[in-house]
């Protein structure tokens, strides 16, 4: 095996592990001290919907976010911290940066509807 495919295989692996070991704990409202990501008020920044829908913002966090950037969002390595990415970003930025990905990260326009997309920009947008 060369050493491209060599690297290519334990970056999977890193990831398979990562992925593993950041899922499977349901316990809500904890704030990201077991494997769940923290939650607000409800009373940030809203989808076109209306108030945010936490559950459904925390189960997409935990499904497509968190390997990477952590239960509690403080990132890691390469991975950025969205702990403060509402003071950083817009909820349209952080909707576009979702969307079409960037600097490593892989867009997610095809993998989530634009609903959640959205949901999930809005409750990001509300960590300041």
């Amino acid at each position: 095996m060369n050493k491209k495919g060599l690297l290519i295989g334990l970056l999977i692996a890193a990831l398979a592990i990562t992925s593993a070991a950041c899922g499977g704990n349901n316990n809500a409202g904890n704030n990201g001290t077991t494997g769940q990501a923290p939650t607000t008020d409800g009373a940030g920044a809203g989808t076109a919907g209306g108030a945010i829908d936490e559950a459904e913002a925390t189960a997409l966090y935990e499904a497509n976010c968190m390997a990477c950037h952590a239960a509690d969002l403080s990132g890691g390595g390469a991975f950025p911290s969205l702990t403060a990415v509402g003071s950083r970003m817009s909820q349209e930025e952080i909707a576009a940066k979702i969307s079409e990905g960037g600097n490593g990260m892989p867009a997610f326009k095809g993998r989530l509807t634009d609903d959640e997309i959205n949901t999930l920009a809005a409750w990001l947008a509300t960590k300041k």
